[in-house]
């Protein structure tokens, strides 16, 4: 009881200041961006909020997976992903702008003013491509979405309570049921809100990368909380080195498939030849571009990949915290390198940072929130035990 109390107390702080603060001033900068110039704060706003809850969205995707298949190591991390997955609802909230700027922001809203080609394209779409629609289907994702992580959250903080085997089964249905209506979701969602922008172009694992990216990010922010545990006391006599090993590894792996998913889309849209289809990466492939590109893969691929071949590394926490940052900040511009040379790009930095401020911002004072009075580890798990003994090879 007093390690629980203790758990208690760790998560019962004051609201974070810097994120107070960073919620204020890239709120007050996106007005001002929004009477300057609409569509280019739309277009950041985007980015950001596509960027922070692909994260949210693969916390979700890691707890209905760990479920589904019995990842003992993952029990001592569940409750650090869970309250990732609790700041769903406030990005729905956080998605209403969006809805807003739909006619800023996506050319299929005003076919008239598109070039013939491309126009009937886009009319062959009608049935699909509009407004009304396109909330309803928002909606939907959203509905998935939340009524997900709230049965699993809800299900596994009762667990500390009486009946912790019935609630692991409940769980467990919950993801089974749950992860193709969450695949359904995240990849149309990725359709409607990113790959619209450029309506007459398609690619069928548009989805699947958005995925592979919110993966990488999402277990790169695990390591980020684990390491904020240990510095708070909060977690050092539960997650050990073994569990940052486990976490590493499969973070290679997520940045393994996340440049197989990206390297296979390339290869056979360049290889078809069509220059329709082919448009998309030739936009990226030159100027600054590029050279975003570039960097892409040096931080995204080349550096973490290399590192987290290394055991050291994945048992290290300071080198874990170091390339978990680098690899969210290369979320990001993963995210910007695809959506912005459609979203009507130009020159407005403080645009975006006011963007990834306010949408950063808010997500953080709604995790702290939403974490207030909860224990750290899920105390009721039948597996918690074997968790917090799990050695890797």
């Amino acid at each position: 009881m007093d390690d629980r109390a203790a758990l208690r107390r760790h998560a019962g702080g004051a609201l974070p200041r810097l994120g107070i603060a960073a919620t204020i001033v890239g709120a007050l900068v996106c007005l001002v961006g929004l009477i300057v110039d609409p569509r280019r704060a739309a277009a950041a706003y985007l980015v950001a909020y596509v960027a922070v809850l692909a994260v949210a969205l693969g916390a979700l995707a890691m707890i209905m997976v760990a479920r589904v298949t019995a990842a003992t190591w993952f029990v001592a991390l569940r409750r650090q992903a869970e309250q990732v997955v609790a700041v769903l609802p406030a990005l729905a909230v956080l998605f209403v702008p969006l809805l807003a700027a739909v006619g800023a922001l996506y050319p299929w809203t005003h076919p008239d003013l598109l070039a013939t080609a491309v126009r009937h394209k886009v009319q062959a779409k009608a049935g699909y491509l509009n407004v009304p629609f396109f909330i309803v289907r928002a909606a939907l994702y959203w509905a998935v979405w939340i009524v997900l992580g709230e049965l699993l959250r809800r299900a596994s903080l009762a667990e500390a309570g009486a009946g912790g085997q019935d609630r692991s089964h409940r769980m467990y249905v919950i993801s089974a049921v749950g992860l193709p209506l969450f695949a359904l979701a995240t990849s149309f969602a990725a359709f409607d809100w990113m790959m619209s922008l450029a309506p007459a172009w398609y690619s069928t694992v548009y989805g699947v990368d958005y995925f592979a990216g919110g993966m990488v990010g999402a277990l790169a922010l695990l390591a980020l909380l684990v390491a904020r545990g240990h510095r708070r006391g909060e977690l050092t006599d539960a997650v050990s080195t073994e569990h940052l090993h486990a976490l590493g590894k499969l973070l290679l792996t997520f940045v393994l498939f996340w440049v197989y998913i990206g390297f296979s889309q390339l290869i056979v849209i360049w290889s078809a030849e069509i220059p329709a289809e082919a448009a998309w990466y030739r936009v990226r492939m030159n100027g600054g571009w590029w050279w975003l590109g570039a960097v892409l893969v040096a931080g995204h691929f080349v550096i973490p990949f290399c590192a987290l071949l290394l055991r050291a590394v994945k048992r290290s926490m300071m080198a874990m915290t170091g390339l978990a940052a680098l690899l969210l900040a290369m979320h990001y511009v993963d995210l910007y390198w695809i959506v912005m040379p459609d979203a009507g790009w130009t020159t407005a930095v403080w645009l975006d940072a006011g963007a990834l401020l306010f949408i950063g911002g808010a997500s953080s004072l709604a995790w702290s929130v939403r974490r207030r009075g909860e224990v750290g580890l899920p105390l009721g798990d039948p597996l918690l035990a074997p968790s917090l003994d799990y050695h890797t090879d």
